[in-house]
């Protein structure tokens, strides 16, 4: 966005705040009320401004209410006033009608795993001078009654991807910027559901747009299901992969635990599975157990040493296993990200080590992240082109870092327990708006648009 607005003439930044934070359970309400003050205290001594820029994931829940960012908003709206106002928003948002009332344009990420952020930001600060410069906007805005498994919102190839290549389509005409956007369906909100939002100017007809990509998309809701791989079928091809070397290589996506979408990161179902059948050759990544990782350390590298992951904490889906391990390789947990989501990026994941069970080698780490880039292996020493299967504590994200070394017919989605399951069904979800596809199929539905701006 700063490189962008230096290209498009003088003007002055007024940074006011960046927070941050893994996935998780709910915004704490008291928290999230004195970020926001601060906030409004920090835009009002800025004032007078000529245009905001907020950048926001727009998945966020808060423990007294399902709309936080609906609120974000409107408060900037509120101390600016009629000050041009355009967001850029990840593609897994929950985007809510106070969202879109409060600004100019609302702009989502298109790519998943997410690498186009740079570029949406760019387009934010261009549409930002657009309107600064005078331009009337105008705002479309469709909710489906369709909150997909996170698992068919990739945009490589798919449902989603033609639906976002569709909204492309219609630019031009006064459409400035056309949104799909999928949505988080584990926020469980009233406000949960695939929507599209067409961004205009002028007299620029954005509703017709968003009503026809709005029901061609529904018209397709079937293909928005995936089977995932059975984890006894994922086990039973590592094992293979590691006992005969024609048998090509795979990465199994442990879907069900995926600390980027609010997993623990801490589920050991499939690796207990994997050590029970006497695979080899698989590295897994990566854990988050600051215990383990802290035992490690003080026994060092080269140490035998019994671990108990889940000691303290078993859940659920996380529960205790007990293994024999060897001490590889301890780092202090900073690196640069390679390739994909993380590229460039400083990372401090806390202690690390990574240690041999079996035939398996296990990075664990002491800060929660999911398994989205090579250098979590690399940092260990480890080879992943010598790995016969590789196994990742992440949804969709490895596949921007780790595609290198797996093509998409190599990925193995396997049905592992965990918080983030991509099998909705099993969920017991309570805030969602029914009916929704795909946990109501018998569903008649008809868009309806709502209209914002001139």
């Amino acid at each position: 966005f700063f490189s962008r607005m230096d290209g498009l003439g003088d003007w002055t930044p007024v940074p006011i705040l960046v927070t941050a934070a893994e996935p998780g359970g709910p915004v704490d309400a008291g928290f999230f009320g004195a970020t926001l003050e601060r906030m409004r205290t920090l835009l009002k001594a800025a004032l007078p401004l000529n245009g905001v820029y907020l950048s926001n994931h727009g998945g966020m829940v808060a423990t007294d209410g399902p709309d936080p960012d609906g609120a974000l908003y409107a408060m900037v709206r509120e101390t600016v006033g009629s000050v041009p106002f355009v967001s850029t928003v990840d593609l897994h948002a929950n985007i809510s009608e106070r969202m879109v009332a409060s600004v100019d344009a609302l702009v989502s990420y298109r790519t998943n795993p997410h690498v186009d952020q740079a570029e949406r930001a760019m387009e934010a600060a261009e549409l930002l001078d657009r309107f600064m410069r005078g331009a009337r906007s105008r705002r479309a805005f469709v909710r489906l009654p369709m909150t997909p498994a996170s698992v068919t919102l990739l945009t490589r190839e798919g449902p989603y991807a033609d639906a976002i290549a569709r909204g492309q389509e219609k630019l031009g005409r006064g459409i400035l910027n056309v949104s799909v956007v999928g949505g988080f369906v584990f926020s469980d909100t009233p406000k949960n559901g695939l929507c599209v939002v067409v961004n205009g100017e002028g007299e620029a007809d954005v509703g017709a747009v968003a009503c026809d990509l709005a029901g061609v998309t529904w018209s397709e809701r079937g293909r928005f299901l995936r089977t995932l791989m059975p984890m006894q079928e994922a086990v039973a091809r590592a094992v293979k992969a590691g006992n005969d070397a024609s048998a090509p290589a795979c990465i199994l996506s442990d879907a069900g635990d995926n600390p980027g979408g609010g997993g623990s990161g801490t589920t050991t179902g499939l690796l207990e599975a994997l050590v029970k059948a006497g695979a080899k050759q698989v590295l897994y990544g990566v854990f988050f157990e600051p215990s383990i990782a802290a035992q490690a350390h003080a026994a060092g590298e080269g140490a035998e040493i019994d671990v108990i992951f889940n000691e303290t904490t078993a859940t659920q889906f996380a529960q205790r296993f007990g293994a024999r391990a060897r001490v590889l390789c301890l780092t202090d947990g900073r690196c640069v990200g390679r390739r994909g989501i993380w590229a460039g990026r400083a990372l401090d994941l806390g202690a690390t080590c990574a240690l041999a069970i079996g035939g398996i080698t296990v990075v664990v780490l002491s800060r929660r992240k999911q398994c989205a880039d090579p250098v979590l292996f690399e940092m260990h020493g480890l080879d992943i082109a010598a790995a016969r299967s590789v196994a990742v504590k992440s949804r969709g994200h490895f596949r921007a870092g780790f595609d290198e070394f797996f093509p998409p017919e190599r990925v193995l989605e396997v049905d592992t327990p965990g918080l983030t399951s991509p099998v909705l069904e099993r969920m017991p979800f309570k805030g969602l708006p029914r009916p929704v596809f795909p946990l109501d199929r018998d569903i008649e539905w008809t868009p309806s648009v709502t209209l914002f701006g001139d």
